[in-house]
């Protein structure tokens, strides 16, 4: 029963990939295949690293406790990117992720380990959490993994599209109600 979580936690975790994917699409910046592994490969490293850290760290708590704790974290990552959007709507900023990709007028060696990191530190903290909720490795892997390329390769390719725009601004929201659902999920399962 692991399959309908993992999918919710890799759309969640890799929502960020298809941002940037419609930022750099705008630009006109393609995205490469190879450029496209090396940073979901450096997001699945760490969106690894989390989940096995976390179902290392989920048998040495009670039962009840690391259920509820997780899930009560997602819920919390959740309500955080909602209210994220909320705030950022309000005050008619921009994405952090167009900001940087406006920057960069192409994307080179070390613009895309900086990416894939960035991408990888965003999905620790749920990871963590939701492998301490019950969330195991190689789903979760799995589908960040395939998450992470189909929305990269997706938002480059018609990231002049203005439903994909619609989509990438709408990514924060999006993902806070999936984890939401996935901390439900996780405590009713």
């Amino acid at each position: 029963m692991q399959m309908i979580p993992s999918l919710l936690f890799g759309i969640s975790a890799s929502l960020d990939a298809l941002l940037i994917g419609i930022s750099y699409g705008i630009r006109g910046i393609r995205i490469y295949l190879w450029q496209n592994l090396l940073i979901s490969g450096i997001t699945l490293l760490g969106t690894c690293l989390s989940v096995g850290l976390g179902n290392w760290l989920s048998p040495r708590l009670p039962d009840q406790i690391s259920r509820y704790a997780g899930s009560m974290i997602l819920m919390l990552f959740g309500v955080w990117y909602c209210v994220k959007w909320v705030a950022k709507m309000l005050a008619h900023s921009r994405k952090i992720a167009q900001a940087a990709a406006a920057s960069a007028p192409c994307l080179s060696f070390p613009a895309l380990l900086v990416l894939g990191v960035g991408l990888s530190l965003n999905n620790m903290g749920i990871g963590l959490s939701a492998s301490i909720a019950g969330l195991t490795l190689v789903p979760a892997a799995i589908a960040t993994l395939a998450c992470s390329l189909l929305f990269l390769l997706t938002g480059n390719r018609l990231g002049r599209c203005r439903l994909l725009q619609f989509l990438g601004n709408a990514a924060d929201p999006i993902s806070g109600i999936l984890l939401i659902l996935l901390a439900f999920l996780q405590i009713f399962l």
